[in-house]
């Protein structure tokens, strides 16, 4: 994997290799903010660190803020500390004479940002680790293409886009190759910048595809999977074309998940804990109580595995591929958690988050949920046989509405998230479903403005 270190870093600046370093924090959303510096001022100070504001883990993707503790005017939208982790710098390969770093997020008193979701996640790191256990995880994201640019879209007020292929192409080799003068740019410079991959392959939708990351431990894949949406959007602009990570971009055209792989190990990182082939399945005492507490709080975590209103546009029909089920099978896709592999291999996949999650707050509920049903030692069900659509299985939210209601009730998640979070996040779904209740839809005007 590719990786500066600080001395690595001198060498170049000195040789005019590198002029220039993103310094990039993670906002709500999961997108990338920061600043870019002159390598030469990051080498001599802002290694140490640079201010950003704090509306930062504010605002909604619209620049829009309201009702947060945090943020406000109040506290005279402050800054905050935006620290590289220079365990992260690498060279960002589609930008010339650039590189690139992850930075935790600071009070200037120096503690961390509780709410900031690198933070988050480490949280969950560290109780694990307390208890002997570490994590490993992988991301499965699927995303559309469009043969259209910022300006294009908006002309058309995002309607009838074209698609960088304008038919299904699930798994086919020859369309890959067709387009491969724009997906080759993908594989090749996400796995310069350090995010090795696993495969890219068509998906269903007009446009779609899917990467897959290689698995890793699970604050390396949260970065990873920050890193490469962001890499995507900015190679696809870069050649006048645009992608799009929405949970359902059309009502017309199938989803796009976000399918998170999770499993459990040794400090040691020798045993994959999941795994025990002397009981039912394969699967561990301790695989079963982790699954057990995943299955039990996902309705109430539904805010960190689909934030948006949009989310629920992909969750809200029955057996459409998404899951909206309280329910896990072996190797069932129909299910909400996909038990699968042996081995090293054994792991849970999380097939409720959309391709619009930010995928440390997935990672977070999954460590959160699954460390809670260890604690108190949740059983699981029997597996669902057959679509799980069709059973009698408890459901999940499948909108906003009450996805915020069960998390506001929820004293479980205020405890394992801490209060803080469970406030600044329960206000971020306030405010977007209130953003949405606002608005005067495309649907509505086509249903009232000629007939009501």
């Amino acid at each position: 994997m590719t990786r500066l270190d600080m001395n690595r870093l001198k060498e170049l600046e000195a040789q005019g290799e590198i002029d220039t370093i993103i310094i990039a924090g993670v906002d709500m959303q999961g997108k990338l903010f920061g600043k870019r510096v002159p390598a030469s001022y990051f080498i001599e100070d802002a290694k140490d660190g640079i201010h950003t504001c704090a509306l930062n883990l504010a605002w909604d993707v619209s620049l829009n803020f309201g009702g947060f503790k945090f943020c406000n005017w109040d506290t005279g939208v402050h800054d905050m500390k935006t620290v590289p982790d220079l365990s992260t710098l690498r060279p960002y390969p589609w930008q010339s004479k650039t590189a690139f770093v992850l930075a935790d997020l600071q009070n200037k008193d120096g503690s961390d940002v509780s709410i900031a979701p690198r933070n988050m996640l480490k949280r969950q790191i560290n109780k694990a680790r307390e208890q002997g256990f570490m994590a490993k995880a992988a991301s499965e994201i699927e995303f559309y293409v469009f043969r259209e640019t910022s300006s294009s879209v908006r002309e058309k007020n995002y309607n009838n886009l074209t698609p960088l292929f304008e038919y299904p192409i699930d798994y086919s080799l020859y369309r890959l190759t067709v387009d491969d003068w724009f997906l080759s740019q993908l594989t090749r410079n996400l796995e310069a910048v350090g995010v090795p991959i696993e495969a890219l392959k068509g998906e269903w939708g007009n446009g779609q595809i899917e990467l897959n990351v290689r698995y890793a431990e699970v604050l390396e894949m949260a970065d990873r999977t920050a890193i490469y949406k962001n890499g995507i959007k900015e190679i696809a602009a870069l050649n006048n074309l645009m992608a799009t990570f929405m949970a359902k971009q059309d009502a017309n055209d199938s989803g796009s998940s976000g399918h998170t792989h999770i499993s459990l190990w040794d400090t040691e990182e020798k045993n994959n804990l999941f795994y025990d082939p002397s009981m039912e399945y394969g699967l561990s005492q301790l695989g079963r109580y982790f699954l057990g507490g995943m299955l039990e709080l996902a309705p109430e975590m539904m805010l960190m595995y689909a934030p948006y209103v949009n989310s629920y546009k992909r969750l809200s029909s029955f057996g459409s591929g998404a899951p909206n089920t309280v329910s896990w099978g072996i190797d069932n896709r129909s299910t909400s958690f996909r038990y699968d592999g042996k081995g090293k291999s054994s792991r849970f996949e999380n097939r409720i988050p959309g391709a619009d999650a930010n995928h440390y707050l997935v990672l977070t509920a999954m460590m959160a949920s699954g460390m809670y049903g260890i604690e108190n030692k949740i059983d699981i069900p029997q597996p669902v046989s057959g679509n799980a659509a069709d059973q009698p299985v408890p459901r999940l939210p499948t909108n906003l509405f009450d996805a915020i209601r069960l998390f506001e009730k929820s004293e479980r998640v205020k405890e394992l998230l801490g209060e803080d979070v469970f406030d600044h996040y329960l206000q971020a779904a306030k405010n977007e479903l209130q953003d949405f209740l606002s608005a005067v839809t495309d649907w509505e005007r086509k249903k009232y403005f000629e007939f009501i």
